[in-house]
């Protein structure tokens, strides 16, 4: 009676780590210095900062630029989220770094202009693509690639237990070549989700894929079957919120944030929306995250496997002849 009662409770609290972790990131929004590029005077820029402090303080951080095509290449470069041009009335943004943050950006600097009496001019420069038009398939996209990296060290172990460390990771490698190329085809040819960029979205989602796998294969080799529990718990219901979901890092609390900028989720979701949207912009951050991950299960896989007791040996009863 009593296990039935602690597996009863266990699964209670899975479930409630899964709301918590989701439903707490996710369910209020806010701003958290967003930057936002602006096309004016050091003077103007301070004016503006103060302005935008008086109504939201701390939600967006603005930064001077001489000319509009610097902004704008800043923007596709992925160091701003949006670009403020007040002498020409327009603000440009690009949606398909993330939906939410583009309509929140909107919003504010819309309204802003709204209180002064003038009209602002909205121009996103990266539109999502009609395959997507919720901006949510990154979240999912995502999902796809990390899953099939937890799932295949658990099935090599099984179906293979007495593989060596090198075509463990030759294995590895090859599932998630595999994985990541289905995905992609899916992603971008039949759906039109990620379009555009199928070579550099396989190249990434097989990284994702393989980044987790080792590090999944490194904790069952040290700890056995839990460590896949733990590599499932770390990297889904605390990684894809931390990360930022549909919303994006910028509009999670600060320090769930931070959280997701150490765990592969939110760095594989800002590869892949980097490689297909902003032609490869800004890419160096995410994927040192993910190969300090591989390194991390490189090295677990090198550690001693966990040593399984001996039987104790059964003495042999002679027998008459």
């Amino acid at each position: 009676m009593g296990r039935i009662i602690g597996l009863v409770v266990g699964v209670a609290l899975l479930g409630m780590l899964f709301a918590g972790s989701f439903l707490g990131a996710f369910h209020a929004p806010e701003p958290h210095g967003v930057p936002v590029a602006v096309v004016a005077p050091a003077e103007q820029v301070r004016q503006l900062q103060n302005g935008v402090d008086r109504r939201r303080a701390g939600a967006f951080a603005l930064s001077g630029y001489a000319t509009a095509g610097e902004a704008r290449a800043a923007l596709l470069d992925r160091q701003v989220d949006a670009v403020l041009v007040p002498q020409e009335g327009t603000l440009v943004v690009a949606s398909a770094g993330g939906r939410t943050g583009a309509t929140v950006i909107t919003a504010a600097f819309q309204g802003a202009a709204q209180a002064q009496g003038r009209t602002l001019r909205v121009e996103d420069a990266v539109p999502l693509p009609p395959g997507d038009a919720g901006g949510i398939a990154g979240m999912f996209y995502v999902l796809s690639v990390v899953l099939p990296g937890i799932a295949l060290p658990v099935l090599l172990t099984r179906a293979a237990p007495g593989l060596g460390a090198a075509g463990r990771i030759g294995v590895l490698a090859a599932g998630s070549l595999v994985a990541g190329t289905a995905n992609a085809w899916l992603a971008d040819v039949v759906f039109g989700a990620l379009p555009g960029s199928f070579g550099p979205l396989v190249a990434v989602s097989a990284g994702i894929s393989l980044a987790v796998g080792l590090v999944v294969a490194g904790l069952v080799k040290v700890i056995g079957t839990p460590g896949v529990g733990v590599a499932a718990l770390l990297f889904i219901p605390i990684g894809l919120p931390a990360g930022g979901g549909p919303l994006g890092a910028r509009y999670i609390p600060e320090w769930y944030a931070a959280v997701g900028r150490i765990l592969p989720v939110g760095p594989a979701a800002e590869a892949v929306r980097n490689t297909v949207f902003f032609g490869g912009a800004a890419l160096w951050t995410p994927l040192g995250v993910l190969a300090l991950w591989a390194l991390l299960g490189l090295v677990l896989l090198a550690l001693p496997g966990r040593r399984t007791q001996e039987a104790p040996a059964v003495p042999r009863t002679p027998v008459a002849a």
